[in-house]
C-alpha cells in the first residue's frame, strides 16, 4: 500500500499542488477560507460573454477591514469601473468592479457583511476569448 502511495505523492509534490491563495491577481483576506469556487462560461456581474473564474470566501472579520483590504488594491493598468458600498437591512454590501486598459480581463470584488462577525467575499476574474494582455 505504501509503495502505491509514493508515486501519487510525489505526483502532487512536482505538480505544486498548494491551496490557492488569489484568484488572478486578486488575493484572499487573510484568514479567509474558500467556502466555493468553480469556473463557468458567460455572461456574469453585468459582463458580457467571457470564462470565469470564481471563488466565495468566508472569514469572521470586521465587515470594514474587509472592505479596507480590496478598496486598497490598485493593480497598475487596471480601472475602476464601478464601486459601490450600499446598507441593507441584512447588513452592508461593497462592490468593486475592475477592468483592464482593453476590456479583455475584468475582476469583481464582492463584500457582504452577515449576522455574528461574519463576512462573504466573492472574488471573480473573467478573460475573454482571444490574446490576454499581460499583467
Amino acid at each position: 500500500m505504501i509503495s502505491r502511495a509514493v508515486p501519487f505523492l510525489l505526483i502532487v509534490l512536482l505538480t505544486g499542488c498548494r491551496p490557492q491563495t488569489e484568484v488572478g491577481i486578486l488575493p484572499f483576506y487573510p484568514g479567509a477560507e474558500v467556502f466555493a469556487s468553480g469556473e463557468s462560461e458567460g455572461k456574469a456581474f453585468g459582463f458580457g460573454p467571457a470564462h470565469w473564474t470564481r471563488t466565495d470566501l468566508t472569514v469572521r472579520a470586521p465587515y470594514e477591514r474587509v472592505r479596507d483590504f480590496y478598496a486598497g488594491i490598485r493593480p497598475a493598468g487596471w480601472t475602476s469601473t464601478l464601486t459601490n458600498e450600499v446598507q441593507k437591512d441584512s447588513g452592508r454590501r461593497y462592490d468593486r468592479f475592475l477592468a483592464d486598459a482593453r476590456r479583455q480581463e475584468f475582476y469583481v470584488i464582492q463584500v457582504r457583511e452577515e449576522p455574528e462577525g461574519i463576512v462573504r467575499i466573492v472574488l471573480a476574474w473573467a478573460q475573454r476569448a482571444g490574446p490576454s494582455p499581460a499583467r
